[in-house]
């Protein structure tokens, strides 16, 4: 009996083995900086998003970035640009801009937002190289990542009181390891999920 449950234990053990590293070594080959990409958050299984559809999707600068339902849209579609000691350009194809934080630098009066408070929103900017387009990806769990503005040090974000519904409101926040803080990135092409 013994003999049998050990054989058990050691076929279960094998196979999920086997499971988890089929899981992990699919995605191995998928190159970070040259492949397209969406961002997927966690909590709810939306997509960035900026607001139009196709070629009327928003392409102006201080344009809202948003959560929706995948439609293949060209402005779900982002590349990673490396921009030195471990950030990226997050940078959506379609109109060649960043994501990028809202608000005034430190220092300015009178501002109602700064780029650096907890919930200042999220949108898309000309691509360029100031900080707050910067971004680190750093993976939590294999394949969920959170992604950290250089300038603020606060995290990507979907705002928890509409979470659910298409148009959810991206912002930066405070980590706190939620799953409206998570982010899988999905290769276009192959739809696998990237992972570290």
């Amino acid at each position: 009996m013994k003999f049998k449950i050990g054989i058990l234990t050691a076929l279960i053990t094998l196979s999920s083995f086997y499971v988890f590293s089929q899981k992990t070594q699919d995605n191995v080959n998928i190159n970070f900086t040259e492949n397209t990409f969406y961002i997927k958050c966690v909590a709810n299984g939306k997509y960035l998003d900026l607001p139009g559809y196709a070629s009327n999707a928003k392409k102006n600068n201080g344009a809202n970035v948003q959560l929706w339902d995948m439609d293949n849209g060209n402005d779900r579609k982002i590349k990673f640009i490396p921009a030195g000691n471990g950030y990226y350009y997050i940078n959506f194809q379609h109109a060649n801009v960043n994501l990028d934080v809202h608000g005034c630098y430190d220092g300015k009066y009178f501002c109602g937002t700064y780029k650096k408070d907890k919930g200042a929103n999220v949108q898309i900017w000309s691509a360029g190289t100031s900080k707050p387009q910067q971004w680190k990806i750093v993976q939590v769990t294999i394949g969920k990542f959170k992604i950290i503005n250089r300038y603020s040090g606060k995290v990507l974000d979907a705002s928890a009181s509409n979470i659910n519904k298409n148009g959810c409101n991206v912002q930066q926040w405070t980590w706190h390891g939620k799953d409206n803080q998570l982010w899988e990135i999905i290769d276009v092409k192959s739809k696998s999920k990237y992972h570290k």
